[in-house]
This record gives C-alpha cells, sequence and structure tokens, in this order.
C-alpha cells in the first residue's frame, strides 16, 4: 500500500486506509478496456463500492427492476462521494426499464423445477397461485404464444430455465420442463425467435404514461429518476428503432440533463435497425442474455462482431454484457470457455465488457473483478507487442459516418483529420501518453476510436463530462480548472499526471488543445445566419447554444468561459464540493456573464470576444 499512496494526491490518502490490507488497486491508464460492474446486494455498501472502484471497476451499472428508488439513490450517492474524496473515478449507467418486458410474478419461495415437471404461465390475475402456477406480466402473452414455442425463464444464479408449450386453456399456457433449475421471483421471460413488441395498455393507465409508452417506449418515472439523480447514462431496454432514442434525447435535452443514451441490443428488429440505432444512440450494450434467446445461441458470436463493428465506424462506444465469469457466482476461479470469451472481446477492441451477477449477487465479486482485470490487462499487452512488431504506425479506421448528437455540422471533418493525426504521431514516435483537453468530450472520443497504443489522458473544466469519459476505450479522465492561459492549464495537466507518476520528466506526449488566434469576431451578417441556424427560428438561445453557433464560424471564448457556458447551477455546485476537497480557488458562476439565454443582441455582444480557433497538436517533453 505504501508505494500505491506515493502515486496518490496528498488529500486524498486518507481515503485509501479505508480499503482492507488485501485490496487491489489497479493502475491509473494501464488497462485500455473498461469495466462496468453491476452493483446489487453483494456490494452496495460504501466499503464495497470503493474496494471495486479502486479494483478497477469504470462504471456502475444499476437496474431499475430491481430494488426500489431509495436503495438506488443511496447507491448513487456512495459513487459520487468516491468521486469526490477520493483518487478514483466511475461513472454511473442506469438500466431503464421497457414496457414490453414480460416477468413472472412473485413467489413466496422460488420453485425449483425438474425436466418433466408441468408448469403453467398464467394472466388470470388471482390473489395466490397453487405450486406450479405463476402469473405473468403480460396479459397479451395468452394470444401471443403458440403450442411448440420454447420459452425461456430467468432463474436464480443467471441461469435459464426453458419451458416448452403443450397447450393452451383459457388463461393459461401449460407448459412441460425441458431444462431444470430454480425460478427467480419477477425473472424475466422470452419467447425464443418472437420479438414480446405488444405493447400493451393498462385499463387504470394514465395520459402521461400513455404517451410514455407510445413515444418513450419505457416508463417515465424511471426517466425523471435518473435525471433527478443525475446519472452519467441510461441504458434503454428492448430498442428495436432510432425513433425511440431521439425521443427519449429530445425529453432529457429538454431538461437540460447531459445524460448518455445507451441502446441495449436484444432482439432481431434492433439487429434489422442496426446501424440507424447506433447512429441515434450515445453507445450500444450488447445483451448477449436476452439475445441469445431471441435469436439462434450459434448466432450470437456472429453479431457481437458485426455490432461492434458499427459502432467503431460510427465512432460510438460498444458494452457487451452477460455470461462473462458466470461460473464466479458460485466458484472462485473461472472456467478457460469463460477466458477464452473476455480474449475474443478484447480483440474486437470493444469499450467496456460489463459483469452483471458476478459482481450484483454473486458470492466472490471482488474476486471476479480482479480476474477480469487480470485478463484484459494481459490480452491488452500482447495485442501491443504484436503491433509493436509490425512497426507499422497508420490506423486502417473507415471514415466517421457524420452524427449531428455530438457536434455541429463541419466541425467533426476537421476534429477526426487532428484525432486521426493525433494517433498517427503518437504512435510513430513511442509517446508515453496523449493529453487531450476536451470541453465536452468529443475529442476524446474521436482519440479514443482510433485505439493509440499511448493512454489518453481526458482533461475537461465539468466533473459531470469527466464522469461520462470513464467509458471510453483508453481515456483516463480528469477534472481540471481551464485557466484564462492556455499554456498554464496545460502545465497544471502535466504536474497533475507527474504526482501520480505516470509520466515523468524527459517521456515524450501528444497534446491536443485548441487555442485563440487569428482574427477577430466575424460580421453582423455571419453571426445572424449562425444564430438562426442553432434557433432554429426562435428568439432565444441558450447560454450552450452560443458555442454551438460560435463554433459554425470557427469561433470560441477562451477555455475558462466557455468551460461556463455548458455548465448547469448543479455543475457549479459539485464544482464547489470539489474545490473545497482540493483547496483550490471556487469556480465562479457565471450567473451574470454567460447564464441565461441570449436574443442576437446579447450573443452579437458576447461574440465580440470571440477569436478564431486555432487546432493545435504538439509534441512535447515533460518537464
Amino acid at each position: 500500500m505504501a508505494s500505491i499512496l506515493e502515486t496518490v494526491p496528498p488529500q486524498f490518502r486518507s481515503s485509501m486506509l479505508k480499503l482492507p490490507e488485501d485490496a487491489e488497486v489497479a493502475y491509473v491508464g494501464e488497462r485500455r478496456t473498461k469495466i462496468v460492474g453491476t452493483v446489487g446486494p453483494s456490494t452496495c455498501d460504501p466499503d464495497h463500492l470503493l474496494r471495486l472502484v479502486a479494483g478497477g471497476m469504470n462504471l456502475v451499472r444499476l437496474n431499475l427492476c430491481h430494488g426500489d428508488y431509495e436503495w438506488h439513490r443511496q447507491v448513487i450517492r456512495n459513487v459520487h462521494d468516491i468521486n469526490l474524496n477520493t483518487p478514483f473515478v466511475a461513472g454511473v449507467i442506469m438500466d431503464i426499464g421497457s414496457f414490453d418486458t414480460v416477468r413472472l410474478g412473485e413467489f413466496p419461495r422460488n420453485p425449483k423445477l425438474e425436466t418433466g415437471d408441468t408448469f403453467t404461465l398464467t394472466v388470470r390475475h388471482e390473489a395466490e397461485y397453487p405450486p406450479g402456477v405463476s402469473e405473468i406480466s403480460l396479459d397479451g402473452f395468452i394470444d401471443f404464444a403458440e403450442v411448440g414455442d420454447s420459452i425461456q425463464c430467468q432463474a436464480e444464479g443467471g441461469g435459464l430455465v426453458e419451458l416448452l408449450v403443450k397447450r393452451i386453456k383459457d388463461l393459461d399456457v401449460i407448459c412441460e420442463v425441458v431444462s431444470p433449475g430454480e425460478l427467480r421471483s419477477r425473472g424475466t421471460i422470452n419467447i425464443r425467435g418472437k420479438s414480446l413488441n405488444l405493447n400493451p395498455k393498462s385499463e387504470n393507465e394514465d395520459l402521461n404514461t400513455s404517451i410514455a409508452r407510445a413515444v418513450l417506449g419505457c416508463p417515465p418515472d424511471q426517466l425523471e429518476f435518473a435525471i433527478s439523480e443525475r446519472v452519467e447514462y441510461v441504458a434503454l431496454s428492448f430498442v428495436e428503432s432510432a425513433d425511440q432514442i431521439v425521443a427519449v434525447r429530445n425529453l432529457l435535452r429538454s431538461r437540460r440533463a447531459n445524460i448518455g443514451v445507451i441502446a441495449k441490443i436484444e432482439s432481431p428488429i434492433a439487429l434489422r435497425n442496426l446501424e440507424s440505432i447506433v447512429d441515434a444512440a450515445d453507445g450500444v450494450m450488447i445483451a448477449r442474455g436476452d439475445l441469445g434467446t431471441a435469436i439462434q445461441y450459434e448466432k450470437v458470436p456472429y453479431w457481437q462482431q458485426q455490432i461492434s463493428e458499427v459502432c467503431r465506424r460510427f465512432g460510438k462506444p460498444c458494452l457487451i454484457s452477460t455470461h462473462f465469469l458466470e461460473s464466479m457466482v458460485l466458484y472462485p476461479t473461472p472456467t478457460r470457455a469463460e477466458v477464452t470469451d473476455m480474449t475474443e472481446a478484447v480483440k474486437q477492441r470493444v469499450d467496456a465488457l460489463v459483469l452483471t451477477a458476478e459482481t450484483a449477487s454473486g458470492k466472490f465479486p471482488f474476486k471476479a473483478l480482479s480476474t477480469m482485470n487480470s485478463v484484459l490487462l494481459r490480452i491488452q499487452q500482447r495485442i501491443h507487442e504484436v503491433e509493436e512488431e509490425s512497426e507499422d504506425p497508420t490506423l486502417e479506421i473507415p471514415p466517421l459516418v457524420k452524427d449531428t448528437t455530438w457536434w455541429t455540422p463541419g466541425v467533426g471533418d476537421v476534429a477526426e483529420n487532428i484525432a486521426n493525426s493525433a494517433a498517427v504521431l503518437a504512435n510513430q514516435q513511442n509517446a508515453a501518453a496523449i493529453m487531450v483537453f476536451t470541453q465536452k468530450g468529443l475529442m476524446a472520443t474521436l482519440m479514443s476510436r482510433y485505439r493509440p497504443r499511448a493512454p489518453i489522458y481526458a482533461f475537461t473544466a465539468t466533473p459531470v463530462v469527466r464522469n461520462k469519459m470513464t467509458l471510453l476505450y483508453g481515456v483516463r479522465p480528469f477534472r481540471i480548472r481551464f485557466e484564462d492561459d492556455p499554456e498554464e492549464t496545460i502545465q497544471n495537466a502535466m504536474n497533475a499526471l507527474k504526482e501520480r507518476q505516470v509520466v515523468k520528466d524527459g517521456d515524450l506526449v501528444v497534446i491536443l488543445a485548441d487555442v485563440l488566434g487569428g482574427r477577430e469576431g466575424a460580421s453582423e451578417t455571419e453571426l445572424r445566419s449562425a444564430f438562426s441556424e442553432v434557433s432554429k427560428g426562435n428568439r432565444f438561445i441558450t447560454a450552450a447554444e452560443t458555442r454551438s453557433a460560435l463554433r459554425i464560424l470557427g469561433l470560441k471564448v477562451s477555455d475558462k468561459l466557455e468551460a461556463q457556458l455548458g455548465m448547469r447551477e448543479v455543475d457549479f455546485a459539485e464544482l464547489g464540493r470539489e474545490t473545497s476537497i482540493k483547496n483550490e480557488e471556487p469556480t465562479e458562476s457565471p450567473s451574470t456573464e454567460v447564464g441565461g439565454r441570449y436574443d442576437f443582441e446579447r450573443f452579437n455582444e458576447f461574440a465580440s470576444q470571440a477569436k478564431e480557433i486555432v487546432h493545435t497538436l504538439q509534441l512535447r517533453s515533460i518537464k
């Protein structure tokens, strides 16, 4: 622990003493592929969460299908405390339920089914049922199921119980057990080869829920909870079209919620609409468990590779979920097949692997995390050895599909070319690190897409942007105060990396940063055109939208002022807490200078401070 403490900033060293002596601490920036850990009863208390994050868990996954809101709220607060009071950073992904998810009823005692047993699924809605009968949540299921269908039910420990439909009588689907196991209360069920997109409506459903059902495809109260708790990402279940993602993003934007939208791919319809879904989303999760019940098992590896390639082409993070270390739910060591499965995912260069039951309810959550961390590191090292032996610094990446969810049209082309050049330069010069300075995470996302050998250290002024970048392959995010002088900001970032002993004097680093230079301002005609494009006919634009308007003209204000443009009051409150912990000067709120709404006159006045952007790509030696 003593050697680890030397790499920790002094203000955080006391927090490290909370870790047990046998706890493992992941080295900063060493592993490129990220690990998402699902938190549940085994790991929800603050000490266990800290141990997981210290051990290399980059994001916490919460599933709203399990536990009440208060339980989830407390876990999120514990994660926020870790981000605030320790040297570690973790984002939060919240799984949002779907109206199309079908579930079993509650069991007083989980039934254990044997091969050949009879088990009945019913929509009778009675107060209680005899043994061998379970209510299901979808009334239309009785009309959807057919004799001969294979029904797969979620079992305890993450497995599946398979039922074969023998006959249908009145409101009952009578089945024979084909694959035995212990059913789980409120476990999900699927019919192999069918998409349960009946989207039923309850008789007592209010208007808002009906609208959400038709437009969002998910419970509105769960989205509201995610917004109120300021999570970094929401993962939407059973996404089958881009329209659902667009509707959810529009709601989030209307609430000024800086939350990314991850689409879970779980059905044949989603596979048919894959490119449009990836284009619309901020990331994609391959939910192999549910997908494997909807298509043939043997097709899942093929689709895993196809989805990861499409995500890479569109510049979107790709996560793979389910069954990576399923045996470690009960046993302390993995199977060889599980190690091979993780190896293949690393070779595909996906952004993140997701642990589910292993960390949520398993007997060995810390061992499972340590095992995944070790395997990912070893395979990554071998990949880099092969790349270095090839002596080829070029990067074979297809052109980036234009995406308006991230950037203003035209800006992406320049940013992509700079990121490509930075990755090639870092590989050619065997750079120790790539340092990226970013306001919204765009440049860090593009750098991550090129998968350079050097670790990427991304610096941003906003805590929520820092937390969101925990998902990006190869990116270690930091929150830093942007100074008026860009060189001062760069030196502060170098000092932060030296303090953590990830770089040393004499190391070569590649730096991506924007500085102000060239012409000042723009003509009134140019400003009116940019304002009109962003406002879409409205009289006002928001403070954050002024940045987009300036970018259309190739302009920006100082980094310090730009950082404030996209911040909400809650961001300044969080910054206030962080700076008090780190003994920094507090960041001033822009309530009078850059806050509120902008009509054209105010925008014109503000734009007078802007200058032409000069994108810099620097190769420097650490001093």
